[in-house]
């Protein structure tokens, strides 16, 4: 979206969304994260799009967008938090990673997803903001922050948000059971495997996960890409004889180290169509 997150897709959404098809109804993501991939769709080119589905298993990110949902009122109360102050830095995430926090997501919480939002826009870009250190900007640059609370004052950014109408916190089986359909498109970015799923927050991606994923998406009514790094297994679970394969190779941010180039992945996407 307009904030970095742990495995976003901010740098190569421009790969993947020339694969969505265009006569789609329903488009959800089971693993929301930051929804990079929606943000940098053209809505335009999909004139039959009815639904559009963020689910995330992490409260935080829900209730994130519940609250980016309602925005005029989440400006509101995220104006009169001052970004690029360390002590504020380090309070939040003293908070929010308290075994203790409750989310209830009946309704939006707006400080919690103020606080969170902090946390995001001012730790190393990609980087787990649970274990993150603060940024110091000096004064040099704009903070994300800053830009983050502009976007929620911008009529373009505005109709991007109204046109999300369903947000859920459901594990990704029953999410994509719940709306399969033959007009539906899933657009899955798990944890990857045997790496991605010790840097996520709030909760665990096991190898069992990546096999009741692959069991799922292989069986549904609807269409699906799905991002993933290779590893052996892959190929196994989807032949390239049945499925296509798309890839490229990209920086992956929240591997680098300060003076130190970051390291290169190679991204592939693998669709039932």
């Amino acid at each position: 979206m307009c904030v970095s997150y742990i495995g976003g897709k901010s740098k190569i959404s421009k790969f993947i969304t020339p694969y969505i098809p265009k006569d789609i109804e329903c488009y959800i993501e089971p693993f929301g994260g930051m929804f990079w991939v929606y943000f940098n769709m053209n809505l335009i080119e999909y004139p039959n799009l009815k639904n559009i589905i963020y689910n995330d298993f992490n409260k935080l990110n829900v209730n994130f967008f519940n609250c980016v949902k309602n925005y005029k009122e989440f400006y509101d109360v995220i104006k009169d938090y001052h970004s690029q102050k360390s002590e504020l830095f380090y309070q939040f995430q003293k908070e929010l990673f308290d075994n203790n926090l409750q989310v209830d997501l009946l309704k939006p919480d707006y400080h919690i997803a103020s606080k969170y939002v902090y946390l995001l826009t001012q730790v190393w870009s990609g980087i787990n903001c649970e274990k993150g250190k603060f940024i110091d900007l000096k004064g040099k640059y704009k903070s994300k922050f800053d830009t983050f609370k502009d976007k929620l004052k911008n009529e373009k950014w505005q109709k991007l948000f109204d046109k999300i109408n369903i947000v859920e916190n459901m594990d990704f089986d029953d999410i994509i059971k719940k709306y399969d359909s033959d007009k539906s498109f899933f657009y899955c970015d798990p944890p990857y495997y045997d790496l991605g799923e010790k840097y996520y927050v709030n909760h665990d991606f096991s190898i069992k996960d990546h096999e009741r994923l692959s069991n799922t998406i292989k069986n549904i009514k609807g269409k699906f890409s799905l991002s993933y790094y290779y590893f052996e297994e892959l190929e196994k679970k989807f032949p390239k004889d049945n499925y296509t394969w798309k890839s490229k190779e990209f920086s992956k941010p929240s591997m680098a180290k300060s003076g130190k180039e970051q390291s290169k992945g190679l991204e592939l996407l693998i669709m039932n169509y």
